[in-house]
Formats: C-alpha cells, sequence, structure tokens
C-alpha cells in the first residue's frame, strides 16, 4: 500500500493535466483525514476510508499514464468529474472546517464505490472447474472444428463459452502455450502438434476479462446489481454504447475470454497479474505481475509477452463455411481490466481483500465482544456494492 505522491510532485512530474492538478490537493486531504483517524493501522486491513482515498487518487492517476490504451482519456475525464462534483457541499461555509470533512468523506466514499464495483466485476477467489465435453465418439479435429463453427452462436454457458474459446485459440493456453489435456485425449491430432512444439499438456479452462459472476444471467440471486455494477463500470470506461457492453449473457463472447490454464486462471482472477497492451502492435500484450514467481511456476508463462491470433486452421474453416472467425479477446477490456488491476494494488484494495477473506476463513463465528464488528462491517460493504 504506497501513499500518494504530493502535490508538487505531481506537478513537476506531470502526473494528471491541470484538471486533475487543480483536485489532487483535496484527494491528498481525503488521504490525510483518514491516516488521522486511524493512525495506528498503517497497513490496508480494514481501513476503508484510507484504501477509498488512496484507490481514487491512484486511479486518477493510472487513467491518466494509460490515455494512448485503447480505452483513451474518457474514463480520466469521467472520474475527474465525479471527484470534482464529491468538492460541491451545499449548506456549509465555504472553507469551513465542516465543509473539508463533509469532502473528504465524499472522496473516500466515491473511491470505495470503486473498490466495490471493481471487486465485483474483475475478482473472484478462483478459477471454474473445466466443463467436461463428454463426446460419446471421437470424431477428427477437422470434422470437430467445423461441426461448433456451423453451429456457432451467442455462448450462453460456461461449457459453450469454453468451446468457442478453445477453437479459437487452437486447444492451447494463451500465456503458456501448452495444449489441453482433455482435448488431446479426444483429437489425437492434437498429441502430434505438441511433439513438434514440445508445449507439453495442461487443463485448460475458459477465463473471462470482467468476471462472468459479474453478469451470470443463470444466477437469480442478485442478478440485477451485478448487471448494474458492470454497466457502470463501462459507462466510466466509455463502453457503455459499443458492441463490448456486457449486459446478459454476452459476458460468454469471445472477446471476453481467454484459454488459461488452471493454476494462471486462479492467479488471473485475483488480479496478481495482467495484460498491458503493446502500442503500435496489434494484440500483443506484456504480462504484469505483482510477483513475478509466476514466471518461475511449473507449467508457468514462458515469455512476458504474448501476442494472440486466432488459430489459422480455424481461420481456414470459417472462410470455407462462411463465418466470422471467433473474435480476439477486447484490447480495450483488457486495458480496463489492467488498469484496475494496479490500481487495487497500489492503493491496498487487493491487500484488504485477501486479508478480509483470509480473516472470514479463520474466523466462522463472529465474536461475542464485537472484536469482529470491522470485518464484518467491511464484508459487508463490499458484498453490498455500497460504501457506507
Amino acid at each position: 500500500m504506497s501513499k500518494l505522491p504530493s502535490t508538487q510532485d505531481v506537478e513537476e512530474s506531470r502526473l494528471l493535466d491541470h484538471e486533475g492538478l487543480s483536485i489532487w490537493p483535496s484527494v491528498l486531504n481525503a488521504e490525510e483525514a483518514s491516516l488521522r483517524e486511524a493512525p495506528t493501522k498503517p497497513i490496508a486491513k480494514y481501513n476503508d476510508k484510507l484504501v477509498g482515498a488512496r484507490l481514487l487518487g491512484f486511479l486518477l492517476l493510472d487513467l491518466w499514464h494509460q490515455k494512448a490504451c485503447s480505452f483513451g482519456s474518457i474514463p480520466y475525464h469521467t472520474v475527474v468529474k465525479q471527484t470534482t462534483s464529491c468538492l460541491s457541499i451545499g449548506g456549509l461555509v465555504v472553507d469551513s472546517d465542516e465543509e473539508k470533512a463533509a469532502q473528504n468523506v465524499n472522496i473516500q466514499m466515491l473511491g470505495l464505490h470503486y473498490r466495490n464495483h471493481l471487486f465485483r466485476v474483475f475478482r473472484s477467489n478462483g478459477g471454474p472447474l473445466p466443463e467436461s465435453s463428454n463426446h460419446p465418439s471421437r470424431p477428427s479435429l477437422d470434422v470437430m472444428r467445423d461441426r461448433i463453427i456451423k453451429e456457432m452462436k451467442t455462448p450462453t454457458t460456461v461449457a459453450n463459452a469454453r468451446k468457442t474459446t478453445l477453437l479459437r485459440d487452437g486447444y492451447r493456453c494463451m500465456l503458456s502455450r501448452a495444449y489441453d489435456h482433455e482435448s488431446a485425449n479426444l483429437y489425437p491430432e492434437l498429441e502430434e502438434c505438441e511433439r513438434a512444439t514440445n508445449a507439453g499438456f495442461t487443463a485448460v479452462q475458459c477465463a473471462h476479462i470482467f468476471s462472468e459472476t459479474a453478469q451470470d444471467s443463470e444466477k437469480k440471486v442478485s442478478k440485477l446489481p451485478y448487471a448494474g455494477t458492470a454497466m457502470a463500470i463501462l459507462e466510466v470506461f466509455g463502453l457503455a454504447e459499443k458492441k463490448e457492453s456486457l449486459v446478459g449473457k454476452n459476458v460468454h463472447l469471445p472477446f471476453n475470454t481467454l484459454s488459461m490454464e488452471g493454476n494462471l486462471h486462479q492467479l488471473f482472477d485475483r488480479l496478481v497479474f495482467w495484460l498491458e497492451e503493446v502500442i503500435g502492435q496489434p494484440h500483443t500484450y506484456d504480462i504484469r505481475t505483482v510477483d513475478s514467481k509466476i514466471f518461475r511456476t511449473r507449467g508457468g508463462i514462458p515469455s512476458e509477452r504474448v501476442t494472440f491470433q486466432v488459430d489459422p486452421a480455424v481461420v481456414a474453416r470459417c472462410v470455407a463455411n462462411g463465418k466470422e472467425p471467433p473474435a480476439l479477446p477486447s484490447p480495450a477490456l483488457l486495458a480496463i481490466r489492467a488498469a484496475c488491476s494496479r490500481v487495487a494494488h497500489m492503493s491496498g484494495a487487493a491487500e484488504q481483500i485477501d486479508q478480509i477473506l483470509r480473516d472470514l476463513e479463520e474466523t466462522p463465528v463472529m465474536a461475542w465482544d464485537g472484536g469482529s464488528a470491522e470485518l464484518l462491517a467491511s464484508r459487508l460493504s463490499q458484498k453490498s456494492g455500497s460504501a457506507a
């Protein structure tokens, strides 16, 4: 968890434009106020107000720095506008202690609003188990490609999404390049491909850029709040009116999915690593992480830069069948996820949620003396999507 840079550092290093610089002292005031409230809590843990102030500050810095990414400058100006609105307090004397206190609370709550939404959309506790294909027979790989392509439509389940995503990616993890073990058992041709590349086999899953739990239309409980959360994030990043709007079942479309082996999927879901687009090189990404061990784990990531492409055999079969090839992962959605991942770690929000989940595992029963009250309050705030 890092402290926000001073106004002088921001100005001298040109970390914000004039609009952002004009509101930066107010963000620092909110950070300082939260530190005064909890001087004995230097780490994130349950200090929601400190996390809120810092998350908003680092979000502003990151969005301005990354304005050349696919999402452009729209999200930066949106967050600047929202932060500016936090400073308009009616009924209080201008520059009074009461007005400043109210501004601090507004800024902290706006930051927590983003924390709750970002984690709800992007973070889950672990990747889902792979869906079994259960084919009664073993058709050839070419026959199966043609069958999937001819039947291709909007996927409505994780199983359908995985089928289309694996097809697009040549039945390989997009990062480690290992082949899917289950698919290789079904299609012996893949074993020959593996021998030629020595890439190995693994259990490849379907990872979502925007979490499927944020939009899963099959989950009746809290369906509408989750859908509203995803739409709120999309609106901030200027994508609400574009095809990448993830309302309803679109969450399973190929532009929102990646083929990823199980252990990497879990780390991706926990925001341990993310993909930063390389400007000027289509569908090329640098893999960034807070824990470099992911490059050294068994079956890990062999390179820190990856380029995505649709399997050439699939492109050829799509042309033959008069179909458009499945879309590659959306650079805009990956850029949004990358921004949120960076901010989560810099602000301490990622540390906070990990700590809360660990404490919940170790605290199956709330303490009678009220010692668990802070843990419960933080968890309820995140679950409800409120910042109160």
